[in-house]
Formats: structure tokens, sequence, C-alpha cells
């Protein structure tokens, strides 16, 4: 029964089924699970999954190493096989799909560039027995370049997930521009100047050549991936912020499969490096395994993933704050931007303040919203969202998000959170009959799963645990 609660599966359902399961039958029962130790598993189990994984990738490469070649090329073919069906088959099933989202439109090119070239390496080992679109070389330049345009072509997705709107042609061709000039570099020293090219075999050859231009060029090859990675965590905290601030249940809103996204990249970069330095071609199946994974997860993911962003939104650039001022000059009627092209970020803060009197309105604002709250009671939908407020008060979704975040010193998130577990604490004393899922359902949660981990979170105890407490409690002042 441990390793039940133990292994928490990683899929929507099996964690709503395990949670419901804990919340409603098992959290009562001391003997079951120790409670320090769920909350301590619930808090971290993405890091100890990601840690287990990375754990598994490092061991993965080292066994694979020291198998035979004949075993080595049967399951490098059946993987590569099973990759190219995948890649081939799901970017097909997207594009039928016509979600017409920038974000899937680049997640399928990855998909097809994935497929094809895992196409092309079966097509070359079955003419020259060499199954590879290049050679697994110590520190090869043919690879590193190859390595290096895959990375470029993984950032695409998140960047225009994050980011909506703002990845154009032009921005994206300078976000090439690392690989595209060492690339230049490199052919123009050989073919030009003719200069001679080190080999390099193992560790001593790279440390004795490491003062050779050809060899710095190598290694900064290898930072670019690491530099993609930086620029996918930066921007994903601000769309979790963004979201927090618009909407008030995150169950449809893929924040984790872009943070699985991330940590994918993070364990091809570190296959990559293993690929790059092992010098054994067998390390490479590791790497294909890999790539099969993540796109079998992440073709489900993409599949059914709803960008909450408005369309667009960051055209003019990456910065929050100009997309906001930008929405607010845009949709209010009296002033409206004069030429389309226009930067926001000539137009400061204090500027849209001095034209929009927001501060002076907000405890009006505050007590229409307030009364609504209590009245029409909408944080019991489960779909509600922050322009919902449009309902009664004459504010566009920035200064609506304004009004939580300077009136309340919350986001909107917490802020319905509150209501909806306020309502949860009264269903669960005054209707005893209720269960969890019930009480879930009523107090505008979209699942038990998301209510036991809220309500763990905010009371650290389960529901269970402390409607008992407070039935207790009150017979006992009774």
């Amino acid at each position: 029964m441990r390793i039940y609660f133990l292994i928490i599966s990683n899929t929507p359902l099996g964690e709503m089924l395990s949670l419901h399961f804990l919340i409603n039958y098992a959290m009562p029962h001391k003997f079951l699970l120790d409670y320090d130790l769920f909350t301590f598993l619930l808090k971290y189990k993405r890091a100890i999954i990601y840690m287990s994984l990375l754990m598994v990738v490092v061991f993965g490469h080292y066994f694979f190493m020291r198998i035979s070649f004949e075993s080595f090329r049967y399951i490098r073919q059946s993987v590569m096989s099973m990759l190219c069906l995948l890649c081939l088959s799901g970017a097909l099933m997207l594009i039928l799909q016509k979600k017409g989202g920038n974000a899937d439109k680049l997640f399928v090119f990855l998909m097809v560039m994935v497929g094809l070239t895992n196409l092309l390496s079966l097509i070359k080992g079955l003419t020259t027995g060499y199954a590879g679109v290049v050679e697994y070389q110590f520190m090869s330049f043919p690879m590193l370049i190859y390595g290096s345009v895959y990375a470029y072509i993984f950032l695409l997705y998140p960047l225009e997930a994050f980011r909506p709107g703002w990845l154009t042609p032009r921005r994206g061709m300078i976000l090439f521009l690392p690989t595209a000039i060492i690339l230049v570099l490199y052919l123009f020293q050989v073919k030009i100047l003719n200069a001679t090219i080190p080999v390099l075999n193992d560790w001593n050859s790279l440390m004795l050549g490491s003062w050779n231009f050809n060899i710095l060029l190598r290694l900064l090859i290898l930072i670019y991936p690491i530099l993609g990675l930086v620029i996918m965590l930066r921007y994903r905290k601000n769309y979790v912020e963004w979201c927090e601030n618009n909407y008030a249940s995150m169950e449809h809103i893929d924040i984790k499969w872009l943070g699985d996204y991330i940590f994918g990249n993070l364990m091809i970069t570190v296959s990559c490096q293993v690929v790059v330095f092992s010098n054994n071609v067998r390390s490479v199946l590791m790497h294909n395994i890999i790539f099969l994974c993540f796109f079998l997860y992440g073709f489900y993911r993409v599949l059914f993933q709803w960008n909450p962003y408005p369309e667009g939104y960051f055209k003019a650039g990456m910065n929050e704050k100009s997309a906001q001022i930008r929405e607010v000059m845009d949709t209010d009627g009296r002033y409206q931007l004069e030429d389309c092209e226009m930067e926001p970020n000539f137009i400061s803060e204090k500027e849209s303040n001095s034209k929009f009197p927001f501060a002076d309105k907000l405890p009006e604002y505050k007590d229409k919203l307030e009364q609504w709250m209590q009245t029409e009671k909408p944080h019991l939908r489960k779909d509600f969202k922050l322009t919902d407020a449009m309902e009664i008060l004459p504010l566009n979704r920035s200064y609506l998000s304004r009004l939580f975040n300077e009136g309340y010193g919350e986001n909107f998130y917490r802020f319905v959170m509150r209501y909806r577990m306020t309502e949860s604490k009264r269903l669960l004393l005054s209707r005893p009959d209720l269960t969890i899922t019930n009480v879930a359902d009523l107090s505008g949660f979209s699942s038990p799963s998301v209510f036991g981990r809220a309500f763990t979170q905010e009371m650290n105890c389960s529901p269970l645990q402390w409607r008992e407490r407070e039935t207790c409690t009150k017979k006992q002042d009774a």
C-alpha cells in the first residue's frame, strides 16, 4: 500500500484518482501513510520525478554504451522506426485538428523535422550500413552544428507559447544568428584560410588543443542549448504569473506541460553532452529513447493544450508592461494609438496613469466587486475568469488585473481561491452528508484533486480531517 502512495502517477487522471483516494479514505487512517511524508511527497513530487528521470538518463547511457554492437543496431533501428512513425503521424494529426495556434504549428514543425531526420537515418542505414545523418565522433563539428540547429528549433515552441505573437521571421533569424556566425567563421577558417583542423579523439587531445580557434568555436556551440534553457525558464515564471492574474483555475492551462517541456530539453541537452564527449556511438541509443518518450508525452499534451493568451498579445515586444499598455490604449476609445507600428515602450506608466485615473476610483471598484462576489457568487462557476468582472466594472483586462494586485495585494487566482475556500469550509461543516467530491463541485473547484491540494496547502490537513477536528471542537464547546 505504501508503494502505491510513493509512486504518484504523472498523468492528470492518475493524480486525480490517487489524490481523491487519499483525501477521502487514506488520510483519516494513520496506519496507511504518515501525513508529513505525504505532504512532503506532494509538495516536491515533480522535483522527485525529475531527479529520478535524470538518474535514469545517466544510468541508461552507462548501460547502453556497454551492450554489443549487434544489439545496439537492432534496438536503435526499432527505436528510430517508432520515432519516425510517431512524429510524422502525430504531426499529421495535429495539422488535421486545425487548432490554428502558432505554437502548435511550431511543435508540428519540430515533429516533422525529427521524423524526417530519423527517416533519412534509417534509409542511410539500409544503404550504407550507418544509421545516422552525421557521424557520432568526439567533438565532431558537423555533429555540434546538427545539435545546435535542433536546440534552436526546440526553442521556438516555448517562445511562442510563453509570448504569443512575438516570434516573427525576422526575430527567428536573429535567434539563429549565433549558430550561423559560428558556422560562417568555421567555413571561412577552413575554406579561405586553409587552417589545419586538429583531430580530437579524447579529453587529452581536447585539453592540448584548447588554444586552437577551431576548438573554441566548438565549445561556443555547446553553450547555445544552455542559453535556450535559460530563456525558457525566465519566461515560464512570467507565464505563470499572467495566468494567475487572469484565471481562477489552472486545470486547463498547461503550466505543467511547459515546465515538463523545459525539463525535457534539459534531459536532451544533458544527453547531447554525453554523446558529444563519450566518443562511443552506442551512447546515441539513450538519446533516441529520450526523444521517443519526449514526443510521446509532448504529442498528447499539445493535442489538448489551450493557449490562455489573447492572439498576438506580445506582438510589439516580450515585455509584459508594454503589452499591458498597448492593450489599454487599444481598448479605450478615447486613446487609440495613432500609429500601429508605434513601440509602446515610449508610453511610460506615469503617462498611462495620468490618462486613466484608476487609483482614484479603486475604492469604488472594490466595493462593487465585493458586492458582486457576495450576491452573484461568480466564484462558484468553474470557468470563472478575470474578464467576467467586466460585467460590473468598466475596465479592461490590464486594469482588472491591477485592481486585484493593488487593491488586495494578491492576484486574481488567489483572490478567487479565498472565496472558494470559505465556501468549502461552510459546506464541510453545514452539510456533513456531502462527500469531498460534492464539496469541491459546489465550491467552484474544477476537480476533487485541485480542491484537495488547495485545502491541504492552506490548512495543513485534509478536508476530512479538518471537518472532524472542527466538529469535535464544536461538540466540546457545546
